[in-house]
């Protein structure tokens, strides 16, 4: 009976070790005929499996299998019992028979428990554990290493991201901890994404407790690291993970075409990091095309840019942005012998030659850079080495229309070798203004060029208009409609005869825009000119009437009505979109309650007009001057015009205060409905009084703005649920509220000239007497700007006031030589170094938007090196700060 309950599971056992063998070998038990030799083990003794040996819970062939180790690994003694051992391989222990080991010579045994060792001169890294090896780097005198093995009287370690061998010679002991563990060092504040669900742990060592699991791809932040471990914060809980699960997180962005401009030597780099050595090399004054920014994992900024074509990456430090744009076509001749390069930049190669005298067309440029072709090529030239070309007056011509008899091609000049700007579809009404040959210079579509006269027909019109075409160009196909019954006149003008008219919201087509705003159509067989004042397009056509069929929407309720929304529900909606450390947002719904309910406006529209303004929170302004909707700032100086409030509360009562008491009462000038309403604009992008409407009337420029704020309250509380819906208004109209008493406070030593005569007063009156004038070229100490735009300066070592300077052209007024603002992101502070290096010592620090003097030289110019800027604390001490985290104030 036993013999027959034990042959399965024999023939089980045999088909366990079977399949074990078809994937490693035979797995050796003690009573195989496999012969091995006999060791007798010490403790802290290292064996080499001679075989594919069994690992098994306990000192028994028939003990639970735990793995089978792979013969010529290694394992480490433990104990003994009998002819088994008990050992550890990997971070598994249990017992092997020891008839399948044989002792490691102490060549290859780990040397010691120290695991960090310090380097006492320049050390070489090579791949194997001879002089004769590959160096993978040199490791500088006193950088720490991690120990992994021995041999001989070479250390296998890991310095950075390499691993390879040193000799132990020109190395020390740095701690005395286990090899589990590491001493702990501070590092720069690095992004990571986690690869795996990844326990967070008390201690850098698996036996530590378990504090929580981050899941997989979740960002978090690395302060410090020990061996392989990293300590991170997530949860609210701050612990240690492991490196072998968490990769290097860099945020990307993809955006719009946009250029760039090194405005010193730059370099391009593999990757968004300074890690590996530059690839080139990149002199003043060369432009790059860029579609992607990237924020690295240690918060750098960077730009990947394309040159040659392969993409690399620039700091954004090391360039500023420059403008693309269509220019009047207008010749140039060459100052001096140069070339034309493939891009913008010399850098980016040349095509050709260009001799002293020569002359090219150009009607494009990308910052001063300016594209053109010659000799049959077409690519940049650098403008500074050309000057218009002073030309004789050229034989008149009548301006004649034509239409086109088939698709053609407009050119830059009058030759089929010249660059192709656009085609002109055929049965195009265009009007020459120009002959050169069989050319005719023509515009259309914003371009002005060539065409052959070979497919041209002279055209007039059906009508009487039988004069000449008024000035203009044509313009890609549109549907228009008028929004009154609209005059067809002979020409551009008021005083044309009319020649027919076109009811209310009738669709015409237009291809032809004059240079006075006015549209070439055909009508009832009419063609003629109409007004664009009075056209909109159908697409406006067709979106107005979307909005006013939906009345039952918060684009059209009343903004002084009682909200029913929640300081929960606005808190919900602005935590998915931001946190408390990047928010000043963040659990403040009960603000929006608050003031809503003091000046009788509606909390929802409220929230979600701060929410548009300020983007959940995270604006500059929000975050450095609790400023959610830019009150008081220039397109020319949007951080210092600004208002400064002293809590986002005192914000957001103001804000309800203001609405109310002007764009909500129908008392106030701004006032056009108590609603976000919205702005419809005519062909000439010109608002329509008589058909837009609301708040977006006179508040803002963007025609959506009103959509915007409400796509915002139906996704705080669906339209359906808003009890305000059934209110009536709260008619009650507040004062105007002022603005709080809150100043900018700038560096003792930030310098400005005067670009204009400045008037000083010794109080912050306008009435107090003119004590002094600042004369146009002297230099004086810009101190603080308040709220109320009054400046506080020192000249001549006494302390003034002015309110002379309009921040928004302060240009005309002063420009700033040595004013910076920090910008680094979130709750971050800047570290102040002793020189241009993030390998410096650092001397001190600056908090994120905090105003910072820079160090300037004799010419009153910032001190500069590579990138980085020399600044003066407000403790006196001079430092570097790299330039990437800067923004420049009031420097134009």
């Amino acid at each position: 009976m036993n013999n027959r309950n034990n042959q399965p599971l024999k023939v089980m056992a045999t088909s366990v070790l079977l399949s074990t063998g078809l994937i490693f070998g035979p797995a050796l038990e003690p009573n195989q005929s496999f012969t091995g030799t006999k060791v007798e083990a010490t403790a802290g003794t290292y064996y080499k499996t001679t075989a594919n040996l069994n690992l098994r819970k306990t000192a028994s062939k028939t003990a639970k299998l735990i793995i089978t180790i792979p013969k010529g690994k290694q394992v480490t003694y433990i104990s003994k019992s009998g002819s088994w051992y008990k050992v550890k391989y990997g971070s598994k222990t249990g017992y092997v028979n020891s008839s399948y080991l044989k002792i490691v010579s102490s060549s290859t045994t780990p040397a010691t428990s120290t695991s960090v060792y310090t380097t006492t001169a320049n050390l070489n890294l090579r791949k194997t554990a001879s002089t004769r090896s590959v160096i993978l780097t040199t490791i500088p005198k006193g950088k720490t290493v991690s120990y992994l093995s021995k041999s001989g009287s070479w250390y296998k370690v890991k310095y950075g991201t390499k691993t390879g061998y040193v000799s132990s010679s020109y190395i020390k002991v740095t701690n005395k901890t286990s090899a589990s563990t590491s001493a702990s060092t501070t590092i720069k504040s690095t992004k990571y994404k986690t690869t795996s669900y990844l326990n967070m742990r008390s201690k850098a060592t698996t036996s530590s407790s378990r504090l929580l699991t981050i899941p997989k791809n979740k960002v978090i932040t690395a302060t410090a690291k020990s061996g392989s471990w990293y300590k991170v914060s997530y949860s609210g809980q701050t612990g240690w993970v492991s490196g072998s699960y968490i990769k290097e997180y860099n945020q990307t962005t993809t955006t719009s075409i946009a250029y760039y401009k090194t405005n010193a030597t730059g370099s391009l780099y593999s990757a968004a990091n300074t890690n590996k050595a530059a690839v080139y090399s990149i002199p003043k004054n060369n432009i790059f095309s860029s579609t992607q920014k990237v924020v690295n994992s240690i918060g750098e900024t960077w730009y990947r840019v394309s040159f040659k074509g392969k993409n690399y990456y620039i700091k954004a430090g090391s360039v500023s942005k420059v403008s693309a744009a269509n220019v009047t076509s207008t010749s140039y001749t060459a100052n001096q012998n140069t070339y034309l390069y493939s891009f913008a930049g010399e850098k980016h190669g040349t095509l050709v030659s260009i001799p002293k005298g020569a002359k090219i067309i150009t009607s494009y440029r990308i910052g001063d850079w300016y594209k053109t072709t010659y000799g049959g090529k077409t690519g940049y030239i650098n403008m500074s080495k050309f000057s218009k070309t002073v030309t004789s007056s050229s034989t008149s011509f009548t301006d004649t229309m034509f239409k086109t008899t088939a698709n053609l091609n407009l050119r830059k000049t009058a030759s089929t070798s010249g660059e192709k700007l656009d085609t002109i579809p055929k049965n195009t009404i265009v009007t020459a203004t120009a002959k050169s040959g069989i050319w005719y210079k023509v515009s259309y579509n914003g371009k002005t060029g060539w065409v052959s006269g070979t497919y041209l027909a002279a055209y007039s019109s059906s009508s009487n208009n039988t004069g000449s075409s008024p000035s203009g160009s044509g313009v890609t196909e549109n549907i228009y409609l008028p929004i009154a019954k609209l005059n067809i006149r002979a020409s551009d003008s008021t005083t044309s005869a009319k020649v027919g008219s076109i009811p209310k919201y009738t669709q015409v087509k237009s291809t032809y825009k004059t240079s006075k705003g006015w549209y070439r159509v055909t009508y009832g067989g009419v063609t003629g000119y109409v007004s664009g004042d009075y056209l909109i397009t159908k697409a406006n056509y067709d979106k107005m009437n979307s909005y006013e069929n939906n009345k039952n929407s918060y684009l059209h309720i009343d903004l002084r009505t009682k909200s029913s929304v929640t300081a929960a529900q606005i808190n919900a909606y602005i935590a998915k979109h931001a946190t408390s450390t990047n928010s000043v947002l963040y659990n403040k719904g009960s603000a929006f309650i608050t003031a809503a309910n003091k000046y009788g406006v509606n909390a929802l529209y409220l929230a979600a007009h701060a929410i548009h303004e300020s983007n959940y929170g995270k604006s500059t302004i929000a975050l450095a001057k609790n400023n959610l909707f830019g009150f008081g700032s220039y397109d020319s100086t949007p951080f210092v015009g600004s208002v400064k409030f002293a809590s986002i509360e005192e914000n957001i009562a103001f804000i309800a205060q203001e609405m109310k008491a002007t764009y909500l009462n129908p008392s106030n000038w701004k006032y056009k409905g108590a609603t976000l309403g919205y702005t419809i604009k005519d062909a000439n992008g010109n608002r329509i009084t008589d058909l837009s409407k609301g708040m977006n009337f006179y508040y803002a420029s963007d025609s959506d703005w009103g959509k915007r704020v409400s796509t915002h309250m139906s996704n705080i509380l669906a339209y359906s649920k808003e009890g305000a819906v059934s209110q009536r208004p709260n008619t009650t109209v507040p004062t105007k509220p002022s603005y709080p008493s809150g100043k900018d406070v700038f560096p003792t030593g930030t310098m400005a000239v005067a670009n204009s005569s400045l008037s000083l007063r010794n109080s912050k009156s306008s009435s107090a007497t003119v004590a002094a004038t600042i004369k146009k070229g002297e230099t004086f100490n810009l101190l603080e700007k308040w709220n109320d735009y009054w400046l506080k300066v020192s000249y001549k070592g006494k302390t003034y006031y002015t309110n002379t300077v309009s921040l928004s052209t302060y240009n005309n007024y002063m420009t700033v030589k040595n004013l910076a603002r920090v910008s680094v992101g979130g709750t971050s502070t800047l570290n102040v170094r002793a020189s241009a290096s993030t390998a410096a010592a650092k001397v001190g620090s600056l908090l994120n938007h905090q105003y910072v003097e820079l160090v300037v030289d004799s010419s009153k110019s910032p001190i500069t090196n590579g990138g980085w800027y020399k600044v003066k604390l407000l403790n006196g001490k001079v430092g570097w700060v790299s330039g990437s985290y800067l923004v420049r104030e009031l420097n134009k």
